[in-house]
């Protein structure tokens, strides 16, 4: 009125006859329908999930928030591993993870082995795996976890390693320096609650990270086979591709025998959590007693406690513990404030690699009930194992993502309870939340320096038959792998009644779908690309903000249901599409069956 305008006067509302009531537009229904969901109460999982990942605005005020969740858990962390008749699944789950994990470190022992020239090697790999794996279980916040060398940490290698052949510099010292300026960087993000950004990686990344780790192993099995083809003749090859496809189908029927009625219920138990044991001691017997008739390749396990570099200059092993100022020649000031450079890529890479397994792991569909520690995990690499691999050569290892999920199903107890609309979903019922089995796999896999002889005995085929175990069995819960699968099933009314697909239309569904395996497809590409995998933590860390740009594209109620950080259960309501077909104007709605959500109703309008 100041600046001589008049006011503006707001458009009258349409006259409702005296008695009836104002009916709300369809906009009104699904923008309230949103404004529910988002103002539904947190669950108790949520609440804790936000407290583990929230800013204190204290130094170091979330470790000291970690450490006192976890403390009071310390001694049950020990203890609950034979309580209550769970001394069986731990000891299955040792002997399962044992085997899935020293098949992971030889092979990227060797891989270390070419690309290092020699410098890093099997013995390193497997000595870094077993002593950061123990500190790891003694000391973390989520000791479900399991260290160990990583695709992207390789790639990051073989590119520090030409990087320091370039600037004339050796590649051990650069390497002490690189991993001591790492763990500083680490130190720092965990004392100043930077895994509270962590909180911005939902279950869009989150599911696309799982699904990539699973395809990982899976591609990797059939590889390993085809490999076999070229490196062995013919009876030795179908002799590999027989004995991977029966370790896997052999475990897998004997896993299915708990819900048989074959035996007795004690005999089904003991026979389901040894099948990866059993399947590994009968394959292997097997595989033996031909050895004669049809070799093929077995798994080699240097019994040398030795590092791998010999000084050629004296023709003896380089000493443990790697001199950071140089071994045969000073190394310059210069380069070592150089490699502070490298070692923030480093220090991205393990903290994505850290943190996303561990989100995963704690998701509320695990069942978890013990509190975890973000800050502490990532301090305890920072201040214990970051710098020990520094000094003693020995290769970074990270939470590998596949073997965390093995670890923690192979300690979860199932039940099976039926869709609406068909098929079965896994309901966690029981985990068994410890660090024994953590401990004792580390301890086993430090043992295995000396076992080699007896190690000597069990085939390759064997372990890509693990490796298939540990790649379908991870794909379980997983809902991008879900709704791909729907992409097969051309007839919609056959679809299982998730919530995904009763309260979002299939158009919005198969959009948000097809982005999410885009990215899956970007991942995948990067880490099978060795001269682009060295970007893979920055394009994870990109995952965020497509994530964010998602609200362009799709409603919030739909995003409140195609990300949802818990398992929604699913219900008996008619798919969006069908009650859009049904409704048709607001008379109709009082026509819809009872058992229709208002959620529902107001997005099929």
């Amino acid at each position: 009125l100041k600046q001589g305008r008049p006011r503006p006067v707001p458009a009258p509302e349409r006259a409702v006859p005296c008695g009836e009531a104002r009916r709300p537009s369809s906009a009104e229904m699904a923008d309230t329908a949103a404004r529910a969901i988002a103002e539904e109460p947190p669950t108790s999982e949520e609440k804790a999930h936000a407290g583990e990942l929230a800013w204190t605005g204290r130094c170091a005020g979330g470790v000291i928030a970690d450490i006192k969740r976890r403390y009071p858990y310390y001694l049950s962390d020990w203890l609950d591993a034979f309580r209550g008749g769970n001394g069986q699944v731990s000891v299955a789950c040792v002997l399962f993870l044992f085997f899935a994990c020293i098949s992971p470190a030889l092979a990227f022992g060797s891989l270390f082995d070419e690309a290092t020239e020699g410098q890093i090697g099997v013995v390193e790999t497997i000595l870094g795996t077993a002593i950061c794996g123990v500190f790891y279980s003694l000391f973390s916040g989520q000791p479900l976890c399991i260290m160990g060398a990583t695709g992207p940490e390789y790639a990051y290698t073989v590119v520090f390693y030409a990087l320091c052949k370039s600037l004339d510099l050796e590649f051990l010292p650069a390497r002490a320096w690189q991993g001591l300026w790492c763990a500083l960087f680490t130190v720092f993000l965990a004392v100043t609650d930077c895994c509270a950004a962590m909180s911005h990686f939902t279950r869009f990344v989150e599911d696309i990270f799982a699904l990539l780790i699973s395809v990982i192993f899976i591609v990797g099995a059939v590889r390993n086979l085809i490999d076999a083809f070229n490196k062995l003749d013919e009876a030795g090859a179908f002799k590999t591709t027989l004995v991977c496809l029966g370790t896997y189908a052999f475990t897998r029927w004997l896993q299915s025998l708990r819900r048989s009625r074959c035996g007795t219920r004690t005999l089904r138990e003991v026979v389901g959590n040894f099948s990866v044991a059993i399947a590994i001691a009968v394959f292997s017997g097997i595989s033996v007693y031909f050895k004669d008739e049809v070799d093929i390749e077995w798994l080699e396990v240097s019994s040398d406690f030795r590092p791998t570099l010999v000084d050629p200059a004296t023709e003896s092993p380089r000493p443990w513990v790697v001199n950071p100022f140089g071994i045969n020649k000073d190394f310059p000031v210069w380069a070592i404030f150089l490699m502070a450079v490298p070692a923030l890529g480093l220090t991205v890479l393990g903290y994505l690699d850290q943190n996303l397994t561990t989100i995963i792991v704690n998701r509320p569909a695990s069942g978890l009930k013990k509190p975890v520690g973000y800050h502490l995990d990532l301090l305890v690499c920072g201040i214990a194992i970051y710098p020990i691999c520094s000094f003693l050569g020995l290769p970074f290892p990270h939470n590998s993502t596949a073997p965390s999920l093995i670890h923690e199903m192979s300690l979860t107890k199932y039940e099976t309870v039926p869709v609406p609309g068909g098929g079965t979903r896994q309901v966690v019922s029981k985990v068994v939340e410890q660090r024994w089995t953590n401990f004792t796999i580390h301890i086993l896999i430090g043992c295995s320096l000396a076992l080699g002889e007896v190690l000597s005995n069990v085939p390759k085929a064997v372990t890509f038959g693990i490796f298939l175990v540990m790649g379908f069995s991870s794909l379980s819960g997983n809902q991008l792998f879900e709704r791909v699968w729907l992409w097969t099933i051309w007839d919609r009314s056959l679809y299982p009644r998730f919530r995904f697909v009763t309260k979002v239309h299939f158009a919005s569904l198969h959009k948000y779908t097809a982005i999410q395996f885009l990215c899956f497809v970007v991942l995948y590409v990067l880490t099978s690309v060795s001269a682009v995998a060295v970007v893979f933590p920055f394009f994870m860390a990109s995952l965020v903000f497509v994530r964010k740009s998602l609200k362009w594209a799709f409603t919030e109620a739909e995003l409140a249901e195609l990300d949802a950080h818990e398992d929604l259960p699913p219900d008996d309501d008619a798919p969006a599409d069908d009650l859009e077909k049904t409704v048709r104007t607001m008379d109709d709605v009082d026509k819809l069956p009872r058992g229709i959500s208002d959620f529902s109703r107001a997005t099929s309008l």
